[in-house]
């Protein structure tokens, strides 16, 4: 495993959930799909690069890229047809 994921994902371990009703900054567009492919794990070394400096010229953005993280952690579960 990467090591930049394994430190966030041990990060992530350690948090409990979001308090209910506290807003979230979220970052504008472009910096949300470049989140975006880094929780996917899909950014190569210098775009990890543009997101480690981003996020300390923002690091409100941290948890909702926390919570991307977690998202594509999560398998999604099957969906079955109904038994009648």
């Amino acid at each position: 495993m990467n090591n930049d994921f394994k430190t966030l994902i041990d990060f992530l371990d350690r948090l409990g959930p979001e308090v209910s009703g506290r807003a979230l900054p979220e970052p504008h567009t472009a910096a949300a799909v470049q989140l975006q492919r880094f929780a996917r794990g899909a950014c190569d070394r210098e775009e990890r690069r543009e997101v480690c400096a981003m996020l300390q010229l923002h690091p409100a953005w941290l948890r909702w890229l926390a919570d991307r993280v977690k998202l594509a952690r999560t398998p999604v579960p099957s969906m079955s047809p109904a038994v009648q």
